[in-house]
């Protein structure tokens, strides 16, 4: 069984309309509870959220998903926060959590999120809920940008796209159903992503082979109807997107397609390429406000400012697996496939801490702990889906074995599989 991990970090911010000063934080790290001395307070404080503590850093969490068992681990503490019956992890945004099967993907409220207050932003925690399972033909990826999600099934190319707030209502609702969704339409069966982006949401469309990777972008209104998009609207093997405050972002075989408001509600696109020395390709994108981290297939992180098309790179021990950046843009974590956590600086790309979380077991009989380079060829050559399903990758998709270790309260350590 394959294992896997997500950091859910500070989660995607929740624009407020106030901008007033915040209110007074306690000598504990939380925010002043509306009550006083047994009286209720005559006006709910600022940035009060009823049920959610509120705290003064940003909530970083870690998700480990595997043998049908989703845990979810607090990094600034190292506690087990929950563990839970769920499918194999296959996406996850700074809240919410998405688990696929052949029943469809099911939502998750991680129990960690941020509300952006322009100048300022708040930090909750709460208890981590099961939002719901929407149904779909073998389910794919999960994007979240702005105030919307959008859901990708690979079986019939269908796009199912929902408010954050409905997912909200029925995390706190506590009825496990999923709401219904906003913005439906399909694009053709094949391997694909959408990405909610202002009022559109911009997909990829059907390559003439299903088995191939995509290499066509399309625009689509709320209603579902096609639009226009002008500029650069196509590149290579399009695999990983993202969305920030002020684009849609797709990761290609050559580097990274940017659409933007061309201005009149108008989309448009344009390449920025991978920097020079990049380790490979990119094959997942996350974001903060603006920010936009890549993880390079053979090693190091960069990171992009799509407004300049500039990069900052960081360089790591071994392929990152996993990153995560705060929406205030200040904070980028990142996961390695050896189970180094990094912290990144974002202006320079230095690496200010680097921890073991997760300890390597002996992967081989003679006590090997590391991949050869065949191997982790053969595990780049499985990540190209139709080299794998054309049976062109040498051997069985490679395996690693390693074991996390959590603090008392989360039993005792758990074996973890990579691929």
């Amino acid at each position: 069984m394959r294992r896997q991990y997500a950091a859910v970090l500070l989660c995607t911010p929740v624009l407020a309309l106030s901008t007033a000063a915040c209110g007074t934080d306690g000598d504990d790290g939380t925010v002043a509870s509306p009550t006083s001395g047994g009286t209720v307070a005559s006006a709910t404080p600022h940035g009060y959220v009823e049920g959610a503590e509120e705290a003064k850093e940003p909530q970083l969490r870690l998700a480990v998903s595997g043998d049908d068992t989703l845990t979810l681990v607090d990094l600034l503490t190292g506690d087990t926060v929950t563990r839970m019956d769920a499918p194999s992890l296959t996406g996850a945004d700074n809240r919410y959590l998405f688990t696929s099967d052949d029943a469809g993907t099911t939502a998750i409220d991680s129990g960690v999120w941020t509300v952006d207050h322009g100048d300022h932003f708040h930090y909750y925690r709460s208890d981590p809920a099961v939002v719901g399972t929407a149904t779909g033909e073998k389910p794919g990826h999960v994007v979240s940008a702005g105030s919307r999600v959008s859901m990708f099934s690979d079986g019939n190319g269908e796009v199912e796209t929902y408010d954050r707030s409905a997912l909200e209502d029925a995390a706190k609702s506590g009825e496990g159903t999923m709401p219904d969704p906003a913005t439906e339409f399909e694009v053709g069966a094949h391997h694909g992503v959408a990405v909610p982006f202002d009022d559109h949401v911009v997909s990829t469309l059907a390559p003439g082979d299903a088995d191939e990777l995509p290499d066509t972008l399309g625009a689509f209104d709320e209603s579902g109807k096609k639009t226009g998009l002008a500029g650069e609207t196509s590149c290579p093997d399009i695999h990983g997107a993202v969305g920030t405050d002020d684009a849609a972002l797709f990761a290609c075989a050559d580097g990274v397609l940017v659409i933007t408001d061309g201005g009149d509600g108008a989309l448009t696109g344009r390449l920025i390429a991978y920097p020079g020395g990049a380790q490979g390709r990119a094959w997942s994108l996350t974001s903060g406000r603006s920010l936009v981290a890549a993880a390079f297939e053979d090693g190091g992180l960069g990171l992009l400012d799509p407004e300049e098309g500039s990069w900052t790179t960081a360089a790591t021990d071994a392929p990152v697996t996993s990153v995560a950046v705060s929406p205030d843009n200040k904070v980028v974590f990142a996961l390695d496939e050896d189970g180094t956590g990094y912290a990144v600086d974002p202006a320079t790309g230095e690496v200010t801490a680097q921890k073991k979380l997760v300890a390597p077991a002996a992967a081989t009989g003679d006590g090997d702990t590391h991949r050869s380079e065949e191997t982790r060829r053969a595990r780049r050559c499985h990540r190209r889906r139709r080299h794998r399903r054309r049976g062109r990758c040498p051997g069985p998709r490679p395996e690693f074995r390693a074991r996390l270790r959590l603090r008392p309260g989360g039993g005792q350590g758990h074996r973890i599989r990579r691929p």
